[in-house]
């Protein structure tokens, strides 16, 4: 059994994110072809396993990628820093959505991230699983950085907003040094990193995740030339540890 977790950011096109119209595309290939899971679902013997899942929470998350779940009958695991969302947002859709990243995280009270409300409304449609990326967003390898704050605060903080218990972490950046992997593990049942690779289990240890913004077509991280790579790279990053 072959697991893909692909990653990605924006619903604009450009090297973090694709078009709306590409991930249309894209998705109706992956609801055609693949089996498509949340962490802890069982896999399919015959097909290949397929989670989605976006960083980050933009508010284009909420206003394109939402809806074209709901299409495609997919489902996706949406990584969030609670300490970078508000309660709700004044900014007009249009102005939220064009909202650059460093502009979302420099200044959160813009509205480029989702509210607690939209959070809450995707994660009670069980099209969108939440998942801890940090609390404020910050890189896990770095020894200053506040790991209880970090990895322990956002099961807290989704508990207290959404009433959410939450299974998942996803490293911000994909960065981490062995105390923030241990902590992280001992709290979640599933953590995430980058890598490039393809998994074979939910319970193998740290996932792998294959990144999938910028997209040639729509059907580029499902090529069988990049799904090999993935399964090589897999049995590379073992073999050294990573």
């Amino acid at each position: 059994m072959s697991l893909l977790v692909l990653v990605y950011h924006r619903a604009s096109a450009g090297p973090l994110g694709n078009s709306a119209e590409m991930l249309d595309r894209h998705f109706q290939l992956i609801a055609a072809r693949c089996a498509n899971v949340l962490p802890g679902d069982a896999l399919a013997g015959r097909r290949l396993n397929v989670c989605l899942s976006f960083d980050d929470g933009y508010f284009d998350f909420y206003a394109t990628v939402y809806p074209l779940l709901k299409k495609h009958g997919l489902r996706a695991l949406l990584a969030v820093a609670p300490g970078l969302i508000r309660d709700t947002s004044d900014a007009p859709a249009q102005l939220r959505m064009q909202l650059a990243g460093e502009a979302a995280f420099s200044q959160p009270d813009q509205g480029g991230f989702c509210t607690w409300g939209e959070l809450g409304e995707m994660a009670r449609s069980g099209i969108v699983r939440i998942a801890a990326h940090g609390y404020n967003h910050l890189p896990l390898d770095d020894p200053k950085a506040d790991l209880s704050r970090e990895i322990g605060d956002p099961r807290r903080s989704f508990r207290e907003h959404l009433g959410l218990s939450v299974d998942t972490f996803v490293f911000p950046f994909g960065r981490f040094h062995s105390q923030a992997r241990e902590r992280a593990q001992r709290e979640y049942p599933y953590v995430f990193r980058l890598g490039g690779a393809i998994n074979y289990r939910w319970d193998g240890g740290i996932l792998y995740r294959v990144g999938a913004d910028g997209m040639a077509s729509p059907e580029a991280p499902l090529l069988p030339s990049r799904l090999a790579g993935c399964h090589c790279r897999f049995f590379w990053n073992r073999m050294r540890g990573r």
